[in-house]
This record gives C-alpha cells, sequence and structure tokens, in this order.
C-alpha cells in the first residue's frame, strides 16, 4: 500500500464500504407509484406527438394554463382526461415537470414576467 490512501481501518473501522452521499438526493424519499399517472400521460403524449417533444421547450405560459385546466377539472369533480382518460394527476405532475425543466434547461421559453404576467 502507498502512503497516497488512509488505511482502511481509519474509515468507519473497516466495517462497510465507504460511500460519500452527503448533500446528494434522496430519491428513496420519492413514491414512485404515485408517479404512473405522470408516465402514462408522457407515453401517450410521445404516441401522439413524439417521444420527448416536449423537451423542445414551449412558452411557459401555455404550460401553466394547461395546468390549471387539469387542476380546476379534477377540483371541479372530473377525475380523468377526456381525451386521454389518464387521471388528471397525471397531467398536473407533467406540466409540473414540463415547467421545471424549461425554466432550468430552455430559459429563452420563460414568457413569464416576476409577478406571473405573459409579457
Amino acid at each position: 500500500m502507498t502512503d497516497d490512501f488512509p488505511a482502511m481501518e481509519d474509515y468507519n473501522e473497516g466495517k462497510q464500504a465507504l460511500r460519500f452521499n452527503k448533500g446528494k438526493a434522496h430519491w428513496s424519499l420519492v413514491d414512485f407509484k404515485s408517479l404512473e399517472p405522470m408516465v402514462e400521460v408522457l407515453e401517450f403524449g410521445a404516441k401522439k406527438y413524439a417521444p420527448n417533444n416536449w423537451k423542445k421547450g414551449m412558452p411557459v405560459s401555455e404550460v401553466v394554463e394547461s395546468m390549471l385546466r387539469h387542476t380546476f377539472s379534477l377540483l371541479s369533480g372530473e377525475s380523468h382526461d377526456k381525451e386521454s382518460l389518464i387521471h388528471h394527476i397525471g397531467h398536473i405532475q407533467c406540466n409540473a415537470m414540463f415547467i421545471a425543466y424549461i425554466l432550468r434547461e430552455k430559459p429563452e421559453f420563460n414568457d413569464l414576467t416576476d409577478e406571473g404576467k405573459v409579457q
């Protein structure tokens, strides 16, 4: 052994493998079963438009409008979207993901002002 690496006993007394996960995302906190309606909507969209078509970007205001339509339909007692027959929550989840993606990866499509109004 060279002097470049500390002796294994210096780490956790050698009782388990080393992992440096401090500050990393805790994906185990996510309930993946709850994301299934979102995946159904993504599959529906892949057939209707093209796989990952949404990643090209679109005005954030249009995505917010879609999310609001699905939210208000759900609040009005309608559980499933009439076109896709998928639960509105899946559409809401997709739209939220689309907004997060667009704001992070395609900021040129952010057409909202800081006050939330369309520019």
